[in-house]
């Protein structure tokens, strides 16, 4: 069951507009009243009526200056706190609703924050409420829609760490706006200040969105978090953004430095698409990459290669080293099964991209026997730890259906940053290379990521892990 609260900037303000409107209307309307009765009786006095209007005008005047007063003490006293354009969820049974007072606190020239008694954190997310929940009832019968599940287990991830938190004293402000809501969208929290009190940003976001959250970030001088995409959104120059998906560009290098390290001075084929943006994005990071000791055979395949293309750039009589750099998955597997079909007696070391992780055939013994599928990826969770047994613990003590990785993305991503919080303050950016928080399952690698002539971007996980697969089984390296 998926219960929804909400607080809306925009509900207020309409409300508002209509209680002026009728006030207005009133007003009129009480004028015309007056004045037909003055017109139906002519016996009040002409004096009377200027001395009342007299005194009309004076408690007029009286009651505006109060007024402004009243406005001028309520700006000073109310400016920091103010009701946000926050949608609260809460996807726990019976859950208890708690309200949360944010708490600000002001920054020196610097930008600095000391550390506080209190956090608010904004957690962003594709919950598709508006849809799945109507007149506080689900939409859905057995299961929730797959567009949906990802960002309702980040959530549930999230949900199970601020459990965790306050266990261990930790005391947090978390709010979660579904960002497919009209009114908990992206731009409308950025513009009518539904985010303005927070203390951080968690962002499981569209790349679209991202331009815009980290500029709101920087102006703020708030940390956004972006966890879920491994876009920038053109972001440069703005250290108060940080990528926990690293990108592409580093993906690629972090193969050329595996394969310069484990296969020094052999050649290596690199087989490439050209049309699409993310296509030569891998391209480039691959080529442009320093490793002085590699040797590149080239080939261009926008459409699935033959025998006779790929004998430009395999060697039947020793073990071939292959870049694939080909994000589409189902392109990509049938690129692998030609290469295993074509070249039975030969054995390829082939280097994927990090889409390739959804590719089925992977995991299907005896599918592709005669290749080693090496793929980056930026996370790895071990169910199996301590932390990972209560995680699944909670999972199924307060939800239903099947524990995904985005619940332990949700989990450790909360505990990380707040624990950072605690110990740091707001401003922890330049704590990132102390490394001395751990986060719950993964080592993260933060730098500040950089363009070609060394300027510094924004700050990025550069930890990449390798996944390898030989003949449909997880070999372990």
């Amino acid at each position: 069951m998926l219960t929804l609260l909400v607080t809306s900037v925009a509900g207020n303000a309409d409300a508002q507009f209509w209680k002026k409107k009728s006030k207005r209307h009133s007003h009129k309307h009480k004028h015309e009243e007056n004045k037909d009765q003055k017109d139906e009786s002519n016996s009040e006095p002409v004096k009377e009526e200027k001395t009342n209007k007299k005194e009309k005008k004076k408690k007029e005047k009286q009651d505006r200056k109060k007024k402004k007063q009243e406005r001028k003490a309520k700006k000073k006293q109310g400016k920091q706190t103010k009701e946000k354009d926050v949608k609260q969820v809460s996807v726990k049974k019976n859950a208890p609703e708690k309200e949360s007072v944010a708490v600000v606190v002001k920054k020196d020239k610097k930008g600095h924050t000391p550390k506080k008694s209190s956090y608010r954190v904004d957690v962003l997310a594709p919950l598709y409420l508006d849809e799945l929940v109507k007149e506080g009832a689900a939409t859905f019968k057995d299961k929730i829609p797959d567009k949906a599940l990802p960002g309702v287990a980040f959530y549930a991830g999230i949900n199970i760490a601020a459990d965790s938190l306050k266990k261990e004293g930790f005391n947090i402000d978390i709010y979660v706006h579904d960002v497919t809501s009209f009114l908990e969208s992206p731009e409308r929290l950025t513009t009518l200040g539904g985010l303005d009190s927070s203390d951080l940003i968690i962002g499981a976001v569209q790349p679209a969105d991202i331009s815009m959250l980290a500029g709101f970030a920087k102006k703020n001088s708030i940390n956004f978090i972006s966890t879920m995409s491994a876009s920038d959104g053109g972001v440069h120059d703005n250290l108060y953004f940080t990528m926990m998906q690293p990108s592409l560009k580093t993906h690629c290098e972090w193969i050329i430095d595996d394969i310069t390290r484990k296969f020094p001075k052999q050649k290596v084929s690199l087989v490439y698409q050209t049309k699409g943006d993310m296509e030569n994005t891998a391209y480039n990071a691959i080529t442009d990459a320093p490793a002085d000791n590699i040797h590149f055979k080239y080939l261009a395949c926008n459409t699935l290669p033959k025998r006779a293309n790929f004998d430009l750039v395999v060697d039947v009589n020793k073990p071939n080293v292959m870049i694939i750099s080909v994000i589409d998955i189902e392109f990509a597997d049938s690129i692998l099964h030609r290469l295993s079909r074509e070249y039975p007696a030969t054995h390829f070391e082939i280097y994927g991209m990090p889409s390739w992780i959804s590719i089925p055939d992977l995991r299907k013994e005896g599918v592709f026997p005669n290749l080693t599928i090496n793929i980056t990826t930026p996370f790895t969770i071990d169910p199996n730890t301590t932390t990972g047994q209560y995680v699944k613990h909670m999972y199924k003590q307060n939800y239903s259906g099947k524990i995904s990785e985005s619940v332990f993305r949700g989990y450790e991503t909360m505990f990380w940053y707040a624990s950072l919080l605690k110990k740091y303050g707001t401003h922890f950016n330049d704590k990132y290379g102390e490394n001395s928080v751990p986060a719950p399952f993964n080592q993260f690698d933060i730098q500040a990521a950089q363009d070609r002539s060394g300027h510094t971007l924004y700050y990025e996980n550069k930890h990449i892990f390798l996944s390898t697969y030989e003949g449909g089984k997880y070999k372990a390296k």
